[in-house]
Formats: C-alpha cells, structure tokens, sequence
C-alpha cells in the first residue's frame, strides 16, 4: 500500500469517529426546534409575546455579562503632552491652499 492510500484510510477512519458524533448533535438539535416551533405557532398571540421578551431578556442579559465594562476612569488619568503653536514647524499644507 502506498502512503498516500494509509493517510486517506486514516482521514477516513478519523472523520467518522468526529462527524457521528456531531450529526448526531446537529440532529438532535434540529429536532427540538423543529419542536419548539410547533409549540411556538400553536401558542395564542399574548403567550407567543411573553415568549419574545423573555428570550429577547435573556439574550440582553447574555450580551451585557459577557462583555465587562471599561473603566473610564484608567482611560481619563492618562496625561496628553501638552504642544504649543510656537513649537511646532511652520509648514504650509498644500491641500487647503495656506501659505506662510
């Protein structure tokens, strides 16, 4: 056998051993929606908002919780050097049509 024939047996054996286990997931996911979405349109109107807000709640909640706050405190103590116009080279800039 040639090497060529091992290393695809092998990408053979390996993608079986990981994609059953995630069909199964992508499977078993599918079904619950599909689930849920019966249960969802079956709902009366009112019932289908309180579930809309709760889930529009709970994604808020996720988002906030998952990125900290920063500190604006740190970022307002840093110091700026201070330049005044006298020290700076008096170069005229050609794209406003200034000359010194």
């Amino acid at each position: 056998m040639k090497i060529r024939h091992i290393l695809l047996a092998l990408c053979a054996v390996l993608a079986i051993a990981f994609m059953q286990p995630l069909v199964t997931f992508l499977g078993g996911l599918t079904l619950l929606l599909g689930a849920g979405a019966l249960i969802f349109r079956d709902l009366s109107p009112a019932s289908q908002d309180a579930v809309e807000r709760r889930v529009f709640e709970w994604l808020r909640r996720a988002r906030v919780n998952a990125a900290p706050e920063i500190e604006r405190t740190t970022v307002r103590r840093q110091r700026r050097a201070v330049v005044s116009k006298e020290s700076l080279p008096l170069v005229p800039n050609p794209s406003r049509g200034e000359e010194s």
